[in-house]
């Protein structure tokens, strides 16, 4: 490799690679475009957007589906503002949107099943959203802080008690 002249991308050069050639591609680039701005071949590219493409993970019909009405509902929001002020022009895209929220609503209604193996799923992904925010840590201080606070209230109602007074719930609602 000495002799070639070339250095070998690191795995963040091939990261920032990959992200350049995708973008590119969004712009509407060939293979050929992009293999000259990257000083590869055209070969070269398809094998780096295949081998992108096949560990991609797919999403499930009714998942692809949820996204798309969330998308979707975006621009009907916008068109139906638009409509609204009486701009006509955004009428076809209004009854565009329309049809696609009803054929992604049918799709994502029938493919909607909430069993155990879905509840599994669903308390994995919110437990691993939990772990990145740092839910647990944030829960186990606020557990403290009760505790702590709870503990003065036991010991200031002790304290009156003892003394013959009544005691006085302070109350942290009130």
């Amino acid at each position: 490799m000495e002799g070639s002249g070339k250095r070998r991308l690191n795995a963040y050069g091939r990261v920032m690679r990959r992200g350049r050639i995708f973008a590119l591609m969004r712009e509407g680039w060939s293979y050929d475009e992009i293999a000259r701005d990257e000083g590869l071949t055209a070969e070269r590219i398809r094998q780096i957007v295949s081998e992108v493409l096949q560990k991609r993970k797919v999403d499930t019909e009714a998942d692809h589906a949820k996204l798309q009405l969330a998308r979707l509902e975006r621009v009907m929001h916008f068109a139906s503002e638009a409509l609204a002020r009486g701009d006509m022009g955004v009428g076809s895209l209004y009854l565009k949107t329309l049809d696609r929220l009803d054929r992604y609503q049918k799709t994502a209604k029938a493919a909607e099943t909430y069993d155990d193996e879905a509840r599994e799923r669903l308390l994995a992904k919110l437990n691993q959203v939990a772990e990145r925010l740092g839910y647990d840590k944030i829960l186990a201080e606020n557990a403290r802080i009760i505790a702590e606070h709870e503990a003065k209230v036991q010991q200031s109602y002790a304290e009156q008690a003892a003394g013959g007074a009544a005691p006085e719930i302070a109350s942290d609602y009130a």
